[in-house]
């Protein structure tokens, strides 16, 4: 039987983050699976330069608890990894390791390497093959550390999600291009999810982030941390019992259950669940009229709506400061900047909102269009 194992996590002032981790990892067995001599990965949400406080990134007081954790452990070779958005280089990843706060962690180093490896998955029902940055491949134990939070293309950023940033850089936008639907894209972020098989997902919870996420939303104080060596099992957790988001609704969730990834009645362990108010979902999903209709119309009506109605990003050219960071990350290379504000040939988009992700100004939203 999965367990996810629930810890109320107030703030991440150190002593709770550690008595949080030693819980979480306690229930959860991890020390069994040390061994001298071996590499530890820590794989955070790294998305862009944003400070701690922003809600954006995996917060650094937790990642310093897991380093101390394993550390008193004797690990010693334990690396911090991931590929954030836009280009894969170093000095973007320093622009993100000092914006987030990781440069000032203790006992591990940041990766700078910005090699990659092709890894064949034959087991992929939408990808067989993909491109890994060079720590995840060499790594005998990942530990996947995501933040709770919304996503205008994928409903939720939660453990699934959270490794996609194991593709190097622009290769995420090709993904993107491989797999332009809502649905191929879920298939195959699970594949990649398969391939890299975290041993441990924590979750930071403690704030969150709802609304427009990952990037773009607002910051949300929820109290917790989760953590689970399921980690298909702990998204659809997350979804339901603390986002209040469906997880049916969610491609992504749904796909994981079709694929028998999913137990829907885990064991929990821990501190309680209060209640929690359901998250805003990003205005890409939903601007849906259909929810007003009689139960037997919706199916029918999302279906005629998300071939007619699509939800496009829509920039509002008073906020954007035509930085290009949208454009450098679309997948289609749909968006130029013209007189200093940026503009989307809306046609042509796959609405996969990697540049609401990416807009430092939060000058992105969410607009549905008509297309006969």
């Amino acid at each position: 039987m999965s367990l996810i194992s629930i810890q109320k996590t107030d703030s991440y002032a150190p002593a709770g983050m550690k008595a949080a981790v030693a819980a979480h990892f306690a229930a959860l067995e991890v020390e069994k699976d040390l061994f001298p001599g071996m590499k530890v990965l820590l794989k955070p949400n790294l998305l862009a330069a944003r400070r701690p406080e922003q809600g954006v990134t995996t917060h650094p007081a937790l990642v310093q608890a897991v380093i101390d954790w394993l550390r008193e452990r004797g690990v010693e070779d334990i690396t911090l990894a991931d590929s954030p958005g836009g280009l894969y280089n170093e000095s973007r990843l320093r622009a993100v390791y000092a914006a987030s706060g990781m440069d000032r962690l203790e006992g591990a180093a940041l990766n700078l390497d910005t090699g990659s490896e092709p890894v064949e998955q034959p087991r992929g029902r939408v990808c067989r093959r993909f491109d890994i940055i060079r720590p995840v491949r060499q790594a005998d134990l990942i530990i996947n550390l995501p933040k709770v939070k919304t996503h205008g293309m994928t409903v939720v950023s939660l453990g699934v999600k959270n490794l996609f940033g194991a593709v190097p850089g622009l290769e995420k936008p090709a993904l993107h291009c491989r797999c332009p639907g809502w649905r191929e894209f879920a298939g195959m972020l699970l594949d990649l999810a398969e391939l890299v098989a975290p041993a441990v997902t924590l979750a930071d919870g403690v704030t969150g982030m709802e609304g427009d996420g990952p990037a773009g939303g607002t910051v949300r104080q929820l109290g917790y941390t989760f953590a689970s060596r399921d980690i298909y099992t702990l998204d659809w957790f997350l979804a339901e019992r603390v986002m209040g988001i469906p997880p049916d609704g969610v491609p992504m969730l749904r796909q994981a259950r079709e694929r028998g990834l999913v137990e829907e009645a885990p064991l929990l362990t821990g501190d309680p669940l209060g209640e929690i108010a359901p998250f805003t979902r990003p205005k890409s999903q939903s601007a849906d009229f259909t929810d007003r209709l009689p139960g037997f119309l919706r199916r029918p009506a999302k279906a005629l709506a998300g071939g007619l109605f699509r939800p496009k990003p829509q920039v509002a050219a008073a906020l954007c400061v035509g930085c290009g960071r949208c454009a450098e990350s679309c997948p289609r290379q749909v968006i130029q900047i013209q007189g200093g504000k940026a503009s989307i040939d809306l046609k042509n988009c796959i609405s996969c909102f990697c540049c609401q992700e990416m807009c430092p100004v939060k000058a992105i939203g969410a607009k549905r269009v008509f297309f006969g």
